[in-house]
């Protein structure tokens, strides 16, 4: 893909992200710096506002999702403690298993294939997963990595994603954004924002 090409799909991604930001009222809301609430067994604290988009993830459940610019540009999930048979993407038949299912047996590597899982069935292509390392987050071992996706009209994505285990729910964290420049801006942020989990 040429250099012009993909700055023709990052100026059409950013005209479209800011006409849904615009456009979607009040399913999407500011979520101002402080205190942010991620249901009723998790919170974090956002160091500078972000966009609450959560309302329109339609048929999703304990899931909660920011952004800073648009969804086309970046985004940042969050979820409450999932518990076993738990989703972060609702399956697209309510009585098959379509999309990946969170297990308390999973092991760390298969955390991390959960979320690159979870990741694929939003719609992105290509995901691989690179770096995982551990972390500790409100006292808690999890593991955290990076990835990279394609999207349906081939733009490059950055991603972090996290999962951290508590007494068998699974929190997980998907940040990702654009490769040109909306990855590396929004980064700090979103890592603070992971950093600052608590859980209940």
């Amino acid at each position: 893909m040429t250099i012009s090409i993909r700055t023709n799909l990052i100026r059409a991604a950013i005209a479209a992200a800011a006409l849904s930001l615009t456009a979607c009222g009040p399913l999407i809301v500011l979520a101002p710096a402080g205190g942010y609430a991620v249901g009723a067994a998790g919170a974090t604290t956002l160091d500078r506002p972000w966009n609450d988009a959560t309302g329109l993830l339609a048929g999703y459940k304990k899931v909660r999702l920011l952004t800073q610019d648009g969804l086309l540009l970046n985004r940042l999930y969050l979820t409450e403690g999932l518990v076993q048979g738990d989703h972060i993407v609702p399956p697209a038949q309510r009585r098959e298993a379509t999309t990946p299912t969170y297990s308390t047996a999973m092991s760390v590597t298969e955390q991390v294939e959960f979320v690159a899982d979870s990741v694929a069935a939003l719609g992105y292509e290509r995901v691989e997963t690179t770096a995982p390392r551990p972390v500790t987050i409100n006292g808690h071992r999890g593991v955290r990595f990076d990835f990279t996706a394609v999207n349906a009209d081939g733009l490059n994505y950055k991603g972090v994603g996290q999962a951290v285990k508590k007494d068998d729910r699974l929190f997980v964290a998907i940040y990702l954004a654009t490769e040109e420049h909306y990855f590396a801006a929004s980064l700090p942020s979103a890592t603070a924002t992971m950093d600052a989990l608590t859980f209940n």
